[in-house]
């Protein structure tokens, strides 16, 4: 390969439910090694939340359509485009790329995947066809484009079937089909949501095991497994929306062998350089496995084993894409040599939980099927299984204190049965009901497929908390409890007492945390990755940061109304907290986030934000400044019953409570509020929607259109109610129009999506403006950036994707946003 000068990278534009922030975090480490290889980066992406297109040489805000990437190319002239950080669709633009000619014309490199790599990834029965060639296990499938053919396919397979879009529109219908009443309506369904008017009839497999592998590949061929992750949930329940393990946990030393063997295979005949998911079936009566998919790109599940592991994935494929081969990469003195080239071994397990938007969207289905309906994800890590898991879901933003023990008791024996047998968000906690009331592991086993190991685990966690509830306040119980990773709340809920005296009487018997680092080789060599988590055993591996230094508590999995929004103000938060010369300590249990980047933070606690947590944390760090979202109310209102050495400065991350339409206009007038002086930074417009004929905030215009006469009166008044505001900070002063009238509604915090929608058409970093009001070094106010027409954001919602029929749009229902700038 020739030395590459400049890579376009395909954005993954908003996040859905099949993608998140971990796309946004993949192209910012990837993007920050090729600046230190010189090679220069393009990113083509309309995400207004993305931290990337601000990292980038070149963040390009279009839309994501081949014409845009035509101009992108004819402008910049980009050696290689790389499709491998975008997601599908990222693969489906670079195909109608190829289709068109232009990669060929252009002498444009692939990085990552060969052309005929690209088609059979976009075309599941191309890609079943080389595996049946190289003789790899895989599931008949079948391509068809009208119900009469789809009928005589499922009829050959037999029920249950499986009926998808090929290449849908938007989000795919991915239906088990259990008979031929339920087969007209899916293919309907689907025919209508495909580009290609086609859809997939495919084999069952529902029930059997699903084992993930995560392998890497460079251009001379050595390969290397990254990981074997096991759902704890069998095939029928989409893996995103499944309780997943690093490592995996039942399986025997062979089946991992043959997976693995297999794994390798793949990836070797589709000539993958970087990563490779391949997503397995294992019928474990049997031992024989089946090919489900293989996906040569970067999503939740490689950063799930990139962040359990301390395996620097993205930082490796990077120079993979460059061309270097694994026995060449330094990773620095960090790491042992020749660390790029030894697969990860793991002396602790890590649990990933899913994030549901249930509370923000009470009609959508709680079934569990082949389609996702979670949002975002969390994890755990710890010692054992259990531990792992009870940390993974206390980190879930705002889990109820009781372990949802008192709703499942609440289940009478025919809702109980119905929620073992037709699976819901959240099933653990009715299957810990179920052994509570007396149901056999064998019995739940054959009811759910889940295997025997995990309800093993289960009933510990129900013998355990048992335990704590019948002895209350006895000091081996305490010990037991914290060494199993449950939190002060659980513990004093079963206790029927506080959180606060719980951690007194942890104190008073000198159990306190001790940190390990999490490193890809199990203590074998002298690596720091400086990423830890907690254990309640003799040694401790952590130091206390250099100073200056800054806690800084991230907004955790991704959810409904901030969607990734909240992690760029963190991650553009910290950029600025270097430039100011702290160093900064992150505690996240985001998988997904990139502020567990090196570049962000220098270290990095993948830990529940529950107060005993981050009161130990401060002891040994003692950092000056302790920056926390404002909708982590308990911890907040926890630490103030402690004398702190530390400054707070609260993120602004809830939700304004204006209604998200409304028959008026709105005018939003915003400001950087210094305790002094409001700088204004210009007037947005809700869009009118002609869908719902009202007023949308959830799309917004900036500018607004006013004469200049009606703007300078507004700004007035704008400008002396946010002098009255008692703390410096980012705010906007509503205003409503009826008969030409304009009148101030209210003052309110800028919300995240708005900052980061404002610092793109700005060209400002807004998160580092917020940092500068609270650390002291906020001089005035940077000059934004004139801007040259119109900019307009749209944020997106999962009603499609969660089948929610008439959903609303509204501020808290978000999962993404896509923006564009407009001519004059």
């Amino acid at each position: 390969m020739e030395k590459l000068k400049s890579v376009l990278i395909i954005g993954a534009g908003a996040n859905d439910v099949q993608h998140g922030d971990e796309l946004d975090s993949a192209i910012y480490q990837v993007s920050r090694v090729f600046k230190q290889m010189k090679i220069k980066t393009i990113l083509a992406d309309d995400n207004p939340f993305s931290v990337s297109l601000e990292n980038v040489d070149h963040g390009c805000i279009v839309p994501l359509k081949v014409e845009s990437l035509v101009d992108i190319i004819n402008k910049f002239h980009p050696d290689a485009i790389l499709p491998t950080l975008g997601n599908r669709r990222a693969f489906e633009l670079t195909q109608e790329l190829l289709e068109k000619g232009i990669i060929r014309k252009e002498n444009i490199q692939l990085l990552g995947v060969p052309e005929a790599t690209i088609r059979q990834i976009n075309s599941a029965v191309l890609l079943e066809r080389t595996l049946r060639q190289m003789e790899a296990p895989v599931k008949k499938i079948v391509t068809v484009n009208n119900y009469q053919d789809a009928l005589d396919e499922a009829t050959k397979l037999g029920y249950p079937v499986i009926i998808r879009s090929v290449l849908p529109k938007s989000s795919s219908t991915r239906k088990i089909v259990h008979d031929r009443s339920e087969l007209a309506d899916a293919v309907k369904v689907c025919l209508s949501q495909s580009r290609a008017e086609q859809v997939v009839v495919q084999q069952s497999l529902a029930g059997y095991k699903e084992i993930e592998v995560v392998v890497q590949r460079d251009s001379s061929g050595t390969m290397m497994m990254l990981s074997m992750i096991e759902d704890m949930d069998p095939i029928g329940i989409h893996a995103g929306d499944s309780i997943a393990f690093n490592p995996v946990q039942t399986l025997r030393d062979r089946q991992i062998q043959d997976i693995r063997d297999t794994a390798f295979a793949i990836t070797r005949k589709l000539r993958i350089v970087g990563t490779n998911h391949i997503q397995f079936a294992l019928d474990t009566n049997s031992d024989r496995f089946y090919v489900i998919k293989s996906s040569p790109y970067f999503d939740r599940i490689t950063a799930f084993v990139s962040q359990s592991t301390g395996y620097p994935i993205a930082q490796v494929t990077a120079q993979l894409y460059a061309g270097k081969h694994l026995r060449d990469i330094d990773l620095g003195e960090n790491y042992v040599h020749h660390a790029a080239l030894i697969e990860p071994t793991m002396d602790h397990i890590a649990a990933r939980v899913p994030i549901w938007g249930f509370n923000d969207l009470p009609k959508a289905s709680r079934l569990l099927g082949t389609e996702k309906r979670s949002v975002g994800t969390v994890f755990g890590i710890g010692r054992s299984t259990i531990e792992a898991l009870f940390k993974a879901i206390e980190s879930r933003y705002h889990e109820p204190a009781d372990f949802h023990l008192a709703a499942q008791k609440q289940l009478t024996d025919d809702q109980l049965i119905a929620k073992i047998v037709h699976p819901e968000a959240g099933r653990l906690f009715v299957l810990i009901e179920a052994m509570q009331r007396g149901y056999s592991v064998n019995e739940l086993a054959e009811m759910t497929k889940i295997d025997p190991f995990y309800f093993e685990q289960i009933n510990k966690m129900r013998l355990l908390i048992r335990e704590i509830a019948d002895h209350p306040n006895k000091e081996p119980v305490l010990q037991k409890a914290k060494s199993y990773g449950l939190s002060n709340q659980l513990i004093a809920r079963l206790w029927n007492t506080t959180p606060e005296q719980v951690y007194q009487m942890s104190i008073d018997h000198q159990l306190l945390t001790k940190y390990k680092e999490i490193e890809p080789s199990a203590g074998e060599f002298d690596q720091h990755t400086n990423s830890f988590y907690s254990a309640y055993e003799e040694e401790n591996e952590i130091s206390r940061t250099s100073q200056p230094s800054a806690l800084v508590i991230g907004t955790g999995g991704l959810r409904l109304g901030l969607s990734n929004s909240g992690d760029y103000f963190v991650a553009m938060m910290l950029k600025e907290l270097h430039n100011e010369g702290f160093n900064n300590v992150v505690v996240n249990s985001n998988p997904s986030s990139v502020t567990f980047d090196p570049e962000l933070a220098e270290k990095r606690y993948v830990e529940p934000a529950t107060i005993e947590n981050i009161l130990q944390i401060l002891r040994i760090e003692q950092p000056q400044y302790l920056f926390i979202p404002t909708s982590y109310d308990k911890l907040l209102k926890s630490l103030q019953n402690y004398d702190l050495d530390v400054k707070i400065v609260i993120i602004p991350d809830e939700l304004p409570t204006t209604a998200a339409s409304s028959d008026r206009q709105r005018y939003s007038f915003n400001y950087v509020y210094d305790g002094n002086y409001a700088y204004p930074l210009g007037t947005m417009t809700d869009l009118f929607s002609p869908i719902a004929l009202n007023y949308q905030s959830t799309a917004l215009r900036y500018p607004a259109d006013l004469p200049s006469s009606t703007y300078q009166n507004l700004n007035d008044q704008a400008s002396i109610a946010v002098l009255k505001m008692e703390q410096p900070g980012l705010y906007q002063v509503i205003f409503e129009e009826n008969d030409g009238e304009f009148n101030l509604m209210k003052v309110q915090p800028l919300s995240l999506p708005e900052v980061s929608f404002l610092s793109k058409a700005l060209h400002i970093s807004l998160p580092g403006i917020f940092t500068q009001l609270f650390t002291g070094k906020f001089d005035k106010m940077l000059e934004p950036k004139p801007v040259s027409g119109i900019v307009n954001y749209r944020a997106t919602f999962p009603f499609k994707a969660l089948r929610v029929k008439g959903g609303i749009p509204a501020r808290n229902r978000v999962i993404g946003a896509q923006m564009q700038f407009l001519g004059e």
